[in-house]
Formats: structure tokens, sequence, C-alpha cells
């Protein structure tokens, strides 16, 4: 009698139970695996965990865990895993740890048949949530008598991305105290930006109303304890604040990308975002920190129902725009899911990361994004390149548009841009699809990018008008006799720029009257001054900016 096993014609009366079991068994292993064993091999550090990287069952097969399904919705190339800069700077499992610091390659460089990048004891799951990636860092205080009572705020900043990864608040500070948040990550670099509420307003005010400090965290290395005494070095510090969105009923979109970002609804300009890849459960809470006090703003946020990784307007994927104002300091907003379904002006990231910029240490670092008629999109900087792997980002790119980012370091340490080889220059063009994230690694084919310069007090063509309320450093710093505070200004306004000596006592007037939006630069010479500590301090309508210089004669 004929029969057919695995694909194969048999006669029952030629085989024994035996062979016939054996037979059988073989077949068996000759199955096709859907753990596809081959994929682990396509990621950094993936043999290490394996199969596990991308599925719940540790052996492979079945369901596929956060980071598994980022990869089947986005970077897959036929049957293969596409690893590239952007999927190592997303984060997978939302613990807070992106993609390729949990896989030791944070910019995505590792290529297939690379020895596995990093330190294989810190390698987790990328797709598991795990707050083990974190190390602890404690700030202690000591001698804080003059602010017994008042309220501290502090956060803490990841010098490679100027990104918050944590702030917390003491509502009554006491003479010795610890502050604890499990956010940093080893080899990492931060800065810690604190102050006390000396006038009691419940909010940040530039010295001498308010008393701030800086301390630095650099390459550390497991739980990290930083020191501070209390002493009367103040410094103006970068603070913002934060909205908490509180997602209610979210059933339908269980497993699903949702994004949000935050829009000054006055000048359009975005002051943050939050890309939540899987969303965990019916009821979650988003932190998004960039808000001023006295500001108008306007959350919009989209669940990707069609899983094609982009914004599409609804009905194809569901979309919602909140307005808010922030009176007096953090923000906390409460969703409920509904059908109320808005489309929203959705604008993607571009993301430059830039490795192996040793020789700009310390120095200014600029950089602009422009669309290919020439208009500007935006500007970031780094005031001092900290850490020479680093990245810097813009919003507000278009799908399927072509731009370049033009960037430069401030070698000659001149403050502006300077033609090389006094400054290094560079260029890299791109056409977006969705967000961008790109490599740049230093290099010496330097590029003369025209950066838009300006007589003093002109203001800036339309198309190149800044997209942020900014005071930078004066230059020279310290000074003797004159120095140039410069500042952008993103619409138009009643403007006033002072000088202060250390008792807060007014001593210049630069600036008293309306100004067009556009990039200001003003001198100020102290010829009759001696020498000291001096603040400057500009105002716009209910936004004010605080810089701190020496006058050494």
């Amino acid at each position: 009698m004929l029969t057919s096993m695995c694909g194969y014609t048999i006669m029952k009366s030629s085989i024994s139970m035996k062979s016939l079991m054996m037979f059988l068994l073989a077949c068996t292993v000759a199955l096709p695996s859907y753990a596809r064993p081959h994929r682990p091999g396509q990621i950094p550090n993936g043999t290490l965990n394996s199969c596990s990287n991308c599925h719940i069952n540790p052996g492979g097969g079945g369901p596929r865990n956060a980071f598994g399904q980022l990869v089947e919705r986005e970077f897959l190339s036929g049957n293969d895993v596409v690893w590239n800069p952007r999927l190592a700077a997303l984060d997978a499992d939302g613990d807070g740890v992106t993609n390729g610091q949990e896989l030791q390659d944070r910019f995505g460089q590792w290529t297939i048949g690379q020895p596995a990048p990093g330190n294989a004891s810190l390698v987790s799951r990328p797709g598991s949530f795990d707050e083990n990636n974190f190390r602890t860092l404690t700030v202690s205080f000591s001698g804080m008598n003059p602010h017994i009572g008042q309220l501290l705020g502090l956060r803490v900043i990841d010098k490679a991305t100027n990104m918050e990864v944590g702030r917390q608040t003491v509502q009554s500070i006491s003479s010795s105290f610890d502050v604890s948040l499990p956010v940093i990550l080893d080899g990492g670099s931060y800065d810690v930006l604190f102050y006390a509420d000396l006038n009691g307003n419940g909010g940040y005010d530039d010295p001498p109303a308010d008393h701030s400090w800086t301390l630095d965290a650099d390459n550390v290395s497991g739980n990290t304890t930083l020191n501070f005494s209390h002493n009367t070095n103040f410094t103006p510090i970068d603070w913002t604040y934060a909205v908490t969105m509180n997602f209610n009923g979210m059933t339908p979109h269980l497993n699903q990308l949702l994004e949000i970002r935050i829009v000054d609804s006055v000048t359009e300009i975005e002051i943050g975002r939050k890309r939540v890849e899987i969303v965990p459960g019916a009821n979650f809470t988003a932190v998004i920190p960039g808000l001023t006090r006295n500001g108008s703003y306007r959350a919009d946020f989209y669940a990707d129902l069609n899983g094609n990784g982009r914004y599409n307007n609804t009905p194809t994927d569901h979309a919602w725009s909140m307005d808010f104002t922030n009176p007096d300091g953090n923000v906390t907003l409460d969703f409920t899911h509904n059908t109320n379904f808005t489309n929203i002006d959705w604008e993607y990231l571009f993301r430059l990361n830039m490795l192996g910029m040793n020789p700009h240490l310390g120095q200014l670092l600029e950089m602009r994004l422009v669309d290919n008629s020439d208009i500007e999109i935006g500007r970031t900087k780094f005031v001092e390149l900290a850490v020479a792997n680093s990245a810097l980002s813009i919003p507000g790119i278009m799908q399927t548009a072509d731009y370049h980012a033009d960037f430069y370091a401030d070698l000659n340490g001149s403050g502006s841009y300077n033609p090389p080889p006094a400054d290094h220059a560079w260029r890299q063009e791109f056409t977006s699809d969705g967000d961008v994230v790109m490599n740049f690694t230093h290099n010496t084919n330097f590029l003369d990018i025209e950066w838009p310069t300006l007589a003093a007090g002109d203001p800036v063509p339309f198309e190149l008008l800044p997209t942020s309320f900014s005071l930078f450093q004066n230059y020279p710093n310290p000074f003797n006799p004159s120095t140039s505070i410069s500042f952008n200004l993103p619409q138009a306004g009643f403007v006033r720029l002072e000088v202060f000596n250390s008792l807060g006592q007014s001593i210049a007037t630069l600036i008293d009257g309306n100004l067009a939006a556009g990039l200001y630069n003003r001198e100020f010479t102290g010829a009759d001054l001696s020498s000291g500590v001096y603040f400057y301090q500009l105002r716009a309508g209910e936004q004010v900016l605080t810089r701190r210089m020496m006058l050494l004669k």
C-alpha cells in the first residue's frame, strides 16, 4: 500500500515501525521554524538574548514583544531586520532607554558581521520593560539653612542630547537632605540643574530673585552621589515646566503607536514631543517638559490606527487636539478616549547624531535645518559641546520632502560662524520619510555653509526668522571693557534688555521698546564699572531670560 508522508511516497510493507518513527522525527526536524533564527544576528548583541529580543517566548515564535512589533511594523526588508540609527533611537518598550542603549549601540552604528558592541554585561532586552536599566543619581545637600521651608526644583539633562531625563520637587527644604532619581545610565554624562524658590512664588526666577546652581555628573558608573554645600555662586539655569497627560479608556488603541507634540499656540513653535511605541494599557501617563509660565499651548496627538508608523488624517488614524495655558508652572491634562477626531498638522522630527567630535569639545556648535526652497525650518545648538558623541534634533519636516542640515563648530571661539578653516562646517542632505535619524562622523571635508549673519541691530528676514525665544551667552566673557549680547525674538513685541549688578540694581538699559521678530545684537560697555559679576536680563511680554557675565580689568 502506498501512503504519503512529509512530501514523500512510501510503501508501508517496506518499512519497519522503528524506521518509520525515525523517518517521522527527521521530517519534524526539517519543518520550517517560525522563530527565524537568523534574525538575532541582524541586531547588535542579538545572539546574547537570541529570539527573546523580539518574542515573548524566549525560544521564539508566537507573540512578539514591543521591540518585535516595532521591527515588524517599520524595520523589515523582506524577512531581514534593518538595524539603523532610527531604530536605535526609538524606545520600543517605553522604559526610558532607547533600543540602541539597551543593545549597547546607542547611535545605530553596528553592521552585520561586526563584533558585538559595548559591554555585554549591560545588554538588556529592548522589547521588555525593565526599570533596572537605570542607575540612581543622588544629590546630597548640606548647609541649606538660608532656604529652610522653601521649595526646591531639580532637573537632570543628558549632555549628549540636551534632553531632560528626570526631575523632582522638594516642597520644603531642610538644612540637609538627599534627592535621588533612578534616571542615569552607565557611561552617560549629565547636567544637574536646581534652584531654591527664594521669592516664594512657586516657580523659578533667575538670580537674584531665586538662587540656582548647576552640577556635572560625567561618565557615570553605577549609582552616583554628588555632594552640594550651599554657596553664593549662583548660575541662571534653563528651567522649564512639564505637562503630564493622563490618558484614560484607550482600549481601542492597545498595542498601537501614539505620538504627542506640544506646540506654543501663539508662535506655533514646537516645545516638546513624546512617542509611545506601544500603547501599554487602557490608562497610562506621558510627561513632556518644555513649558514656560504664562504660556498658551496646544497638545496635538494621534493613535496610529492603520499601523503604518506615520500620521494619516482621520478616519485612517484617530487624532485629537487640546488647548491649555500654563499660568503657574507644571500642568496636568486628563484625556478620555472619544470619537471627536480632528485632523492635526503633524510635523516630523530630524535628528543628527554627531560622532567623534572630540576636536570640538567645549566649543559652540550650531545646526540649522533648511528645505529645498532655502526656507529655514528651525535651528538649535550646544552652547558648549560636552561629549564627543552627541545628537541634535529639530522638528518641522514634512513627509517626502528634500532638506539639508547645515552645522558648524566654532573653532576660533568668536561666538558666531566664520567660513572654514576658521570654523569647521558641514552639510547633510536628505529626503524625509517620516522621522529622520542620520549619523555623521567627524571629518575634514569642510564646506562654507554661508550661515546667515546680520549687522548689529538688524532684524532677520522673514525666511530666516528664529523659532525660539533665546538669550545667548555674551561674547567675549569675561570681558574688558565691552561685550556683545545677542538674542532671538520669534515674534514682534515690546522688549526690554537690561543689565544688573550682583545686588540686583539696574545699571544699564540697552533696549526698551517694540521690535520686529528677528535676531538682535547689542554692545555693552563697562568702562566705568569695577570688576565683578553682572547679570543681563531680557523681557518680552511675560517671558524673562537672564544670564551672567564677568568683567575683569
